[in-house]
This record gives C-alpha cells, structure tokens and sequence, in this order.
C-alpha cells in the first residue's frame, strides 16, 4: 500500500482485520529527525503481546522486519500518532517548539502567561500518587512551561484504563491528577496552570470521577492537534491523520465521522 506521503510500503493484516506495517519506521513521522530512531521511539520497539493476533504468512510478514512484532507497527497504535505529532514538534527548534505551544493551549483551551521556555516529553514515568514508589503511571505526553504543567493520555480507540491504583478503584486520569493536586506545586512552585489533556480520536473522551479545583480536566481530538498551523510538520501531520483513519477498522465496524479524512469534512 502507500503511505500518507504516497510512498509504497509492506503491510500484514491480523485475523481481525487490523492493518500493520511490516517495518515500524513506516508508521512513524520523521521528517528532519537525525539521528534516527531517537531515544524515545527505541524504548518502544519491544516485543508485543498482540503478535498471537497474526497467523500464516501475516505472521511471518508482521515479524519479518524486526524479527518480531512491536506494536508501532500498528495502524491503530496511539504511540506512533503521539510520536508523529508531539515527538515531532519536541525535537523542533527552541521559538518554534514555543510558538507551537502557545497555539496548542489556546485550542485546548488552557490559559496562560506568554510561554518563554518550553519543554515536551513523552513516555515518562511519575513517582506513584498513592505509594510515591517509582514506575508510576506512564505519561504519554507532557507539556512543561514557565507557566504550565500539562500531563497528557494519547489515545486512539482504546478507552481509559480502569482499575488502577493502590485499591484498584481509580483510572489512568483520576491517577495523573491526582499527583498534580498533591505534588504539582510542591514539584513546580512558580507555575500557576497544572492540568491532565486526554486526546483521542473523537471528542467524547470521558472525563474523571474526581475533580479538583487546582487541576483542570481538558480534552481534544487528534484533528485538533494536527491542524494547529504553526507545527512544523503539520502538512505531513495532516496528512499522516487522514491515512491512518482511513486504514483504521472500527471495533463495531461502523464508520465513525471521526473517521471521514480531514479532506472529507
């Protein structure tokens, strides 16, 4: 098939109809990304859970590559998006990486003082709200400001994890604010916006159980995302959107409006 830059590339299908690349670096931007792969996408290269979702010669082509299956080779893999569009932009340069975060909180509707430094990351770990322990909660994403702390959830299909923290009883939201009410100005002192963004492919990502008044609740979608102008990548970014809903198979087999590419709407 080809790719959302019209280049051709292998692919394999799972018994349940979900396409993956053969080579994981086909399902990830990095246009002006040397040296390549970075640091954050090698961490995710590890083997998947979901390679017995292969059989026959799928197998063999979904394995083919690496040697075995990662889930980055996934069209409906939330890390390669949130790398295409917030690895990305974190690896741009210092006033461009800036300007593209202002634009963002103005979307997702954060307020803030004009940012004068600016910091993304993906995939780290928080220290646990309810033990404090290390290997914490995973961020997707998070946004660091002279103003701002932003912690966000990529997702794509998948709902929101459930059943976690110490009793069980909370969800992957519910967990990352809490540390940001109880550690967020202890940690970041100067900063006066502390909030957790979930983005997802429809707008109807659901919002926590709890609330609390010093951190907000914020959602968007990834069209949102991919049409702030000031990325430095957002043509490819659009067009990287557009192919992967258009090669997403939906869990009910129905065709979702968030699934029309940006073209169609």
């Amino acid at each position: 098939m080809k790719n959302w830059n019209n280049r051709e590339i292998e692919v394999a299908h799972s018994e349940g109809g979900v396409l993956a690349v053969l080579n994981p670096f086909d399902n990830l931007i990095s246009t002006g990304i040397v040296p390549w792969p970075p640091a954050e996408v090698l961490q995710k290269l590890y083997l998947s859970q979901h390679v017995k979702a292969f059989a026959g010669a799928d197998l063999e082509r979904a394995t083919r590559s690496l040697g075995y299956y990662c889930d980055l080779q996934s069209i409906h893999s939330e890390d390669a998006i949130t790398w295409s569009v917030f690895g990305t932009v974190a690896r741009s340069e210092h006033a461009i990486r800036n300007k593209w975060v202002s634009h963002f909180f103005s979307a997702v509707g954060l307020v803030q003082r004009a940012i004068k430094t600016s910091d993304i990351f993906l995939w780290r770990r928080t220290p646990h709200p309810d033990t404090l322990v290390p290997g914490g909660p995973e961020v997707d994403f998070g946004i660091l400001t002279n103003d701002a702390v932003v912690l966000g959830e990529a997702k794509w299909q998948s709902a929101i994890g459930t059943g976690q923290g110490k009793g069980k009883g909370k969800d992957q939201i519910e967990l990352r604010l809490e540390f940001l009410h109880k550690f967020g100005k202890l940690v970041f002192p100067t900063v006066d916006h502390f909030a957790v963004l979930g983005v997802s492919l429809s707008p109807d990502m659901p919002h926590a159980a709890v609330s609390f008044p010093d951190v907000q609740v914020l959602t968007a979608t990834w069209d949102c995302v991919c049409s702030i102008a000031s990325h430095p990548l957002v043509k490819e970014a659009q067009r990287y959107l557009a192919w992967k809903k258009a090669n997403t198979r939906m869990a009910n087999n129905a065709l979702h409006p968030a699934l029309l590419p940006l073209s169609a709407k």
